[in-house]
């Protein structure tokens, strides 16, 4: 029944996905991961499904790629560093008084592997590696990397460390150490290995944000535009100061389907996620359960601890989207090392008619997050407010304070997470404005919002849901913050019943879309980061004739010449597209009107993709053959001049003995097999014609009709689901979105004339899916 909270829970998996079908060879998914930490204030990049790319939005401190990508922004509040120590030497005994030197930690037998970054860096990084000590934080699968001397960054490499690091403020905090041992290679680790981070640096303790604020303000200044040399934090946790009339009230409650607010919260005197022991781990588990035993009545629920949940809890948890995983290895939190001694001392507490929620050490000690059905924001706030004063009450009665900062707020693991932290998020369906994306984020814009759709930033929302959260995160109280998004999502509603009512007074009924004029379409280039670069691209949309193709949100360019590709293009076309050529096959057009441009599109303008072409129909695989076969070659290690394929599909020549079909059956949680069947004769989605969409459409949908009795199910277009089917369909994980201006499918117009002729089928047994 918590729309919200699922659908927040699938945003926060989408914005935690690694790449894995974005055209990235093994060699090469590092550059087009999902990253972790975003990249600099100013528009808030969103989030993305499939295909994790550089339009989703930063969770929460965590992973952005900032792959072509101009600035953005992302979604704490902190306390004054307790003790003051400002180093371990200084913590260290007076010098007539003779102790012994502690010993260096035993390295650990570790199964940690570096990431393929670059031939050369590469190279370098295993140096370091191999000359690296032993940590006392390292574990069997995760060492801490020290680095001897300041990195030698890649092209890749596009992290606001990395832009703040100079080898002079290298040298000075190198050999710095907090007491509890968190280093500058620490904190540098996860930009390091994940060169498309946008912060690229993580805090281990609250020491950190002191010992490191060389790096950390101007990290902070560049990702808020809030600079804490000349500015302070303010925070408010009253919200009886929160206002909201009855007739915004009211318009809330037709309109917003749940409602959000979140934040984290650390305790002083332990260790960050990214830095922590077993022992602080586990000690700020023990301060989390006091606190959630002494909630109120209304809060009062279970603490589920990661480690020891049955299959029935973990199954009701995961339904919920409630249940947070292990960071992978390409996220942030995975590679600056908070996933060490999973599941050790993690946990999640949620009350009984839950409409709160904490997460216990996952990015930060705790994730507190309020929310319910309905437009009630108030009372959300609330209920956040209150679970907050829980939390601090509990650090205080084990002689604690929650990590808070007159400058930066509250503290986290993550410079792009301080001050409030904080994020209030409606959950709301607005048809008319889904028609007029700019209108919508106009509006935002002037509110600080971020408006994020189905796939993201700049994308429309399936079912014209739309989550509408605050932008900012610090220099504002969290009183002002809500206030912000209150009288924000106000004027997208007002602005809504406005297009509603002249909708039905008799405006022109929508007329089929033809192909503008070039110059007529709301198409925006991407920010590729390179100036030379992106002058020569829009040369080239000025100059590029109407596209039979081309929609109101989309063009195809014609390239006069073979693009001058940049260092951080590193696609398989870029690899073997010479000039001669390219040259050879411009102007060739497939008779459904795909042409060579159309078919590298996607590759230039994304440059992190690894395959980096497209093909429109049937005909591609032949008249593009001189580039196409050597990008199948290069990707698959097999060669179409050379080499033939074959297809069996008879499964009785599968062999699968009892005691080998019994083990499965003990350990195998679930098995699936998918592929792509597409139908000559008509388009593929790159290049496809609204007809040949719909055609193929009908096709399928005579297909399903007549499927034999286990396979009978239901069609449901995507252009004309209710409500209830989204939720049902989104719950299943069935349903599939718009892509994102920044994935390999919108790049390439695969994206255009959406929701018409695309749908999803499934059997009633859901155990045959068809999109």
């Amino acid at each position: 029944g918590l729309g919200n909270v699922t659908a927040d829970a699938i945003v926060q998996q989408q914005e935690m996905t690694v790449s894995g079908e974005e055209n990235v060879p093994a060699a090469e998914q590092v550059s087009a991961a999902q990253g972790a930490d975003g990249a600099p204030a100013a528009q808030e990049p969103p989030t993305d499904t499939r295909a994790a790319a550089a339009d989703g939005a930063p969770k929460e401190g965590s992973n952005q790629d900032t792959t072509a990508v101009p600035a953005a922004v992302d979604e704490g509040t902190k306390e004054e560093p307790a003790g003051g120590e400002a180093s371990a030497e200084s913590a260290a005994p007076p010098s007539d008084e003779k102790t012994a030197e502690p010993e260096a930690p035993a390295r650990v037998e570790s199964s940690f592997r570096l990431p393929e970054i670059d031939a050369e860096f590469d190279v370098w990084l295993k140096g370091q590696l191999d000359a690296s000590p032993a940590d006392a934080k390292d574990t069997e699968d995760f060492r801490y990397l020290t680095f001897s001397e300041l990195p030698p960054f890649t092209d890749l490499h596009k992290s606001l460390m990395r832009k703040t690091m100079t080898p002079e403020l290298f040298a000075k905090l190198k050999d710095v150490k907090t007491s509890k041992g968190y280093t500058l290679s620490n904190g540098m680790q996860a930009g390091v290995l994940r060169p498309h981070l946008g912060v690229g640096f993580t805090a281990g303790d609250e020491e950190s944000f002191e010992l490191f604020k060389e790096v950390i303000y101007p990290i902070v200044e560049g990702w808020h535009k809030f600079d804490p040399n000349t500015q302070e934090h303010k925070s408010d946790l009253d919200p009886t100061k929160v206002t909201m009339s009855e007739e915004q009230a009211a318009l809330f409650q037709k309109y917003v389907k749940s409602t959000r607010v979140r934040a984290a919260r650390n305790i002083s005197g332990f260790s960050l996620p990214a830095g922590s022991s077993k022992e602080d781990r586990l000690a700020v588990e023990g301060v989390l359960k006091q606190a959630f035993e002494a909630l109120p009545d209304d809060l009062q629920g279970t603490y589920f601890p990661l480690g020891g949940l049955t299959a029935e809890q973990e199954s009701a948890l995961q339904a919920g989207g409630f249940l947070f995983q292990k960071p992978g290895p390409m996220q942030l939190l995975g590679a600056a090392g908070a996933g060490r001694d999973w599941p050790e001392g993690r946990g999640i507490f949620h009350n009984e008619a839950k409409t709160v929620l904490c997460w216990c050490n996952e990015e930060d000690q705790c994730r507190i997050i309020a929310m319910e059905d309905g437009g009630d924001v108030k009372g959300v706030f609330t209920r956040f407010c209150a679970l907050s004063e829980a939390i601090k009450a509990a650090a205080e009665a084990n002689g604690k304070a929650l990590m808070y900062d007159a400058k930066l707020g509250f503290l986290g693991t993550c410079p792009s997470n301080l001050g409030t932290g904080l994020r209030a998020s409606v959950m709301i369906v607005l048809p008319e404005l889904n028609r007029d994306l700019a209108k919508l984020e106009e509006i935002c814009a002037k509110h600080d919002l971020q408006p994020r759709g189905s796939s993201g930033e700049h994308s429309a929302a399936v079912g014209s849901r739309w989550d509408i959260s605050n932008k900012q995160r610090i220099g504002f109280s969290e009183v002002e913050l809500v206030q912000k998004m209150i009288d924000g999502v106000g004027k997208l509603i007002a602005l809504e019943e406005e297009l509603a009512a002249a909708a039905a007074g008799g405006a022109a009924p929508a007329k089929t879309p033809s192909a503008p004029a070039a110059g007529s379409s709301s198409y925006e280039l991407p920010k590729i980061g390179d100036e030379a670069f992106d002058g020569w691209l829009t040369s080239q949309l000025a100059a590029s004739p109407a596209d039979v193709k081309d929609t109101d949100d989309f063009r195809y360019l014609t390239f006069s010449e073979i693009p001058p590709f940049i260092d951080l293009h590193k696609s398989l076309m870029r690899k073997n597209l010479t000039p001669e050529l390219f040259a050879q096959l411009k102007d060739i057009k497939s008779s459904k009107g795909y042409t060579l441009s159309n078919s590298i599109q996607a590759g230039v303008l994304r440059p992190h993709l690894g395959v980096g072409i497209t093909c429109g129909d049937e005909e591609c695989f032949e008249l593009f053959k001189d580039i196409l076969y050597p990008v199948v070659k290069g990707w698959h290690g097999f060669d179409p001049a050379t080499q033939t394929h074959k297809s069996d599909l008879d499964p009785t020549k599968l062999t699968f003995p009892e005691d080998i079909a019994s083990k499965f059956g003990t350990y195998v949680k679930s098995t699936r097999i998918r592929a792509a069947r597409n139908i000559a004769g008509f388009s593929l989605p790159a290049g496809a014609s609204v007809e040949d969409r719909l055609a193929v459409e009908g096709v399928l949908k005579e297909a399903f009709a007549s499927l034999p009795e286990p396979l009978q199910g239901k069609y449901y277009p995507l252009g004309g689901l209710t409500s209830a089917q989204e939720d049902e369909l989104q719950a299943g994980g069935f349903l599939f979105q718009k892509p994102g201006p920044m994935q390999l499918l919108g790049a390439a117009g695969a994206g255009r004339g959406w929701p018409d002729g695309r749908g999803i089928f499934h059997n009633d047994a859901k155990t045959v899916l068809c999109w």
